[in-house]
């Protein structure tokens, strides 16, 4: 019998959308597979949508909820998989994605957790795909360098971490990131593109400006160390708010250069250079200033 997975999408107004997530998920092919829609009470025709997929949804729900979050762990407590996943309704699987990590998970019953690489579509129609980079454990309460769509975990290390945190609207994978390598989950990553991420005006990601800034300190203050938060909110407030990470540091003016440079050298004095270059805050920053964040 194959390893049963369980696949959470949460929803709202989302019927432009959430027929290609679902279709990416069928078009798996896997055998043994949970499909949970949990949706946010949606008038836009998304349940009916939903609906339309028959007996492939073996559960669904539509009632308010206190953000993604919430919905998310409301799917993930109906759960009975031995592996647990979450594809929101506007981003897709890549073909045979879920064959290739439930490989991984049968030849590797060490692993708790599975993360590959992802397909970017931003909102002007330009790609990239990324890959989670060497290290990225060391790293995990500095930046987030994982994709959640191209993310996959056993059961049983999400009964040891916990549901997500839902006082966090939009930092919450990351923080649920670091209290899994808190309960010690073990990483395994792939080159393999598992996922594909759109980015649009519309969806949370698109649209997070300030309040990630204060999410982001706060997995940061939590899981590294308060001064670092300070730090990173340092360098957001008195550099990056005034355009000096919008560019590579040698296309700076000099006065810019000699200005930054000095700056981080005191800063690798005290930080060390890797956690002070792991700053990466100038999306949001670009956001709020009304920059294109995603170039």
């Amino acid at each position: 019998m194959s390893l049963r997975l369980s696949v959470v999408t949460a929803s709202f107004n989302a019927v432009g959308t959430v027929g290609r997530t679902l279709e990416s998920i069928r078009g798996q092919g896997w055998p043994n597979l949970q499909m949970i829609c949990i949706d946010g009470g949606s008038t836009d025709g998304t349940v009916q949508a939903i609906r339309g997929y028959g007996e492939f949804v073996d559960y669904l729900v539509s009632e308010s909820d206190r953000g993604v979050a919430d919905a998310i762990n409301k799917g993930f407590r109906v759960a009975d998989g031995d592996v647990l996943c979450w594809l929101n309704a506007d981003d897709e699987f890549a073909p045979g994605a879920v064959a290739h990590v439930m490989e991984l998970f049968e030849r590797h019953p060490e692993v708790d957790v599975v993360t590959g690489g992802c397909r970017r579509v931003y909102a002007d129609g330009s790609e990239v795909v990324t890959q989670v980079p060497a290290g990225f454990e060391r790293r995990m309460a500095l930046k987030n360098e994982i994709e959640q769509p191209s993310t996959f975990w056993r059961a049983a290390v999400h009964r040891r971490a916990g549901e997500l945190d839902e006082s966090y609207r939009l930092a919450f994978d990351w923080e649920w990131w670091n209290r899994l390598s808190r309960a010690g989950a073990r990483w395994l990553t792939t080159p393999q593109v598992l996922s594909v991420y759109y980015f649009t005006e519309s969806n949370l990601t698109s649209k997070a400006g300030e309040r990630v800034i204060d999410e982001m300190y706060r997995v940061t203050k939590s899981y590294a160390a308060p001064h670092v938060a300070d730090m990173y909110r340092f360098l957001f407030q008195s550099f990056d708010m005034r355009g000096f990470y919008d560019v590579p540091f040698p296309q700076l003016p000099p006065e810019r250069q000699q200005t930054l440079g000095e700056t981080l050298n005191f800063l690798y004095g005290v930080f060390g250079e890797d956690v002070v270059n792991s700053y990466n805050w100038n999306w949001a920053s670009k956001q709020i200033r009304g920059v294109t964040w995603f170039n």
